[in-house]
C-alpha cells in the first residue's frame, strides 16, 4: 500500500494559458493538464494511490506519473523526508518566504560569463536594449544643494572607523533637537552620492559609489521625510544624485499617517529625519535575468544603511534602520509605484534622547 500527497514544495502560477507546477526546491517545473489538477485535489491529504482507480485506468496512470516527478510523493521516501526538513525549518515563515530563498538558490551547474565574456554579453544588449538610468531625478522640483562636510570629519566626535563600528547602538529615542541639514546632507552624500563617473558609450554610465552595487546598477534611491531638519522645511525630499542635493517633491505627511506608516512606532515616526530606501528594478532586472538579482538589492540596501548608521554614530547622531513597517502606506507617502519601485526600509536619525 503507497500513500501519497501533494508535496509542499512548490507553487502554481498561470503563463500562457497554461498552469504551472513551480518546484523550487529542485528547479523544476511543469504545465499542468485539466486531468493532473484533479488528481492533485484528490492528493492533497495522506491517501493510498490504489483509491485513484484501477493500474489499467487513466487517472492511475497520471497519479503514478505526478509520483515519478516529485510533484507527488510518497510517504516516508526521501522527497517526504526532505520535505519535513523543509517545513521544520521554513514552516513559520511560509511559502513565500521558502520560494523567496530556494527560487534563487543555485547549484553546481550553473556557470558565470568570465569578465571579457560579460562585457561582450552586455554591450551586444545595450545596442539592442538601452540600459535604463542610473540616476532618478525630478528636474521641475525644486532642490537644496548639499555639500558634504568631510574636510571637518576630523572634529566629529567618533571620526575612526573602528571606533565607530564599536560605538554604533540602535536608537530608539530621540530629543525634540533638530538636526543641522549639512549633517543630513553629509550622510546621504557620502551613502548615495557618486565618488566618480566612469563613462561607456556601450552600455552607458557607471557611477562608483561608496556601497558596492552589483553589475554597478545602483538600483536604491533615497527620499528624506524632514520632521525637525534646521534649514530645510518640513516635507519629502528626494536626494538626487547627479543634481548634487534635495529635491522637494511633497508635503509631509500628517502625523496619524506617518505613525501608521511606521508600524505604530511613535518614537520613530517623531525622528527628526526619516531616509526611506526604495528600488528600481528596472536597473537590476536589465543586467540580471535570473530571481537571484533580487538578494542583490536587498544586500545594497543594507551596505548603504550600514553607511548611513556609521556616518551618524560618527557624527554624534542616533540612527536604527527599522523593516516594521507598512509598505503600502510609506509608498503612498513618498509616491512611488511598488510595481517598480518598492519601498525596503527606513532611518530615523536625530539626536539621541
Amino acid at each position: 500500500m503507497t500513500r501519497a500527497k501533494v508535496a509542499e514544495y512548490a507553487v502554481l502560477f498561470w503563463r500562457d494559458g497554461n498552469l504551472i507546477w513551480d518546484d523550487y526546491l529542485h528547479h523544476r517545473q511543469f504545465a499542468l493538464t485539466p486531468e493532473s489538477v484533479g488528481i492533485l485535489r484528490w492528493f492533497s491529504y495522506w491517501r493510498d494511490i490504489a483509491t485513484i482507480g484501477p493500474p489499467t485506468d487513466l487517472h492511475r496512470a497520471i497519479a503514478e506519473r505526478l509520483l515519478e516527478e516529485k510533484v507527488l510523493i510518497a510517504e516516508g521516501s526521501t522527497e517526504h523526508q526532505e520535505e519535513q526538513r523543509l517545513l521544520a525549518e521554513w514552516g513559520d515563515w511560509g511559502p513565500s518566504t521558502r520560494y523567496h530563498h530556494f527560487a534563487s538558490r543555485t547549484d553546481e551547474t550553473v556557470e558565470y560569463l568570465d569578465p571579457v565574456a560579460d562585457v561582450e554579453e552586455f554591450s551586444t544588449k545595450a545596442r539592442a536594449e538601452p540600459p535604463p538610468e542610473v540616476v532618478k531625478t525630478f528636474p521641475r522640483q525644486p532642490i537644496t544643494v548639499t555639500t558634504p562636510s568631510i574636510d571637518d570629519a576630523a572634529r566629529w566626535p567618533r571620526p575612526g572607523l573602528v571606533d565607530v563600528l564599536f560605538a554604533r547602538r540602535s536608537t530608539r529615542s530621540f530629543t525634540t533637537q533638530a538636526v543641522p541639514l549639512d549633517a543630513i546632507g553629509t550622510i546621504v552624500d557620502i551613502a548615495a552620492g557618486p565618488i566618480d563617473v566612469i563613462e561607456n558609450a556601450e552600455t552607458g554610465p557607471i557611477i562608483r559609489k561608496t556601497s558596492p552595487s552589483a553589475g554597478a546598477r545602483s538600483p536604491i534611491e533615497i527620499y528624506l521625510h524632514a520632521n525637525r531638519i534646521h534649514g530645510l522645511q518640513p516635507g519629502v525630499y528626494h536626494y538626487a544624485a547627479s543634481r548634487g542635493g534635495l529635491e522637494r517633491i511633497r508635503r509631509p505627511a500628517r502625523a496619524p499617517l506617518l505613525e501608521r506608516a511606521l508600524g505604530n512606532q511613535s518614537w520613530l515616526a517623531e525622528a527628526p529625519a526619516l531616509l526611506i530606501y526604495t528600488s528600481v528594478l528596472r536597473r537590476s532586472r536589465w543586467r540580471f535575468s535570473t530571481t537571484r538579482a533580487y538578494r542583490d538589492i536587498l544586500i545594497e540596501a543594507g551596505h548603504i544603511s550600514q553607511t548611513v548608521l556609521l556616518t551618524a554614530t560618527a557624527m554624534g547622531l542616533g540612527s536604527v534602520t527599522a523593516t516594521a513597517i507598512s509598505d503600502v502606506l510609506v509608498e503612498q507617502i513618498i509616491g512611488v509605484d511598488p510595481m517598480s519601485e518598492p519601498v525596503l526600509a527606513v532611518t530615523a536619525i536625530g539626536y539621541p534622547g
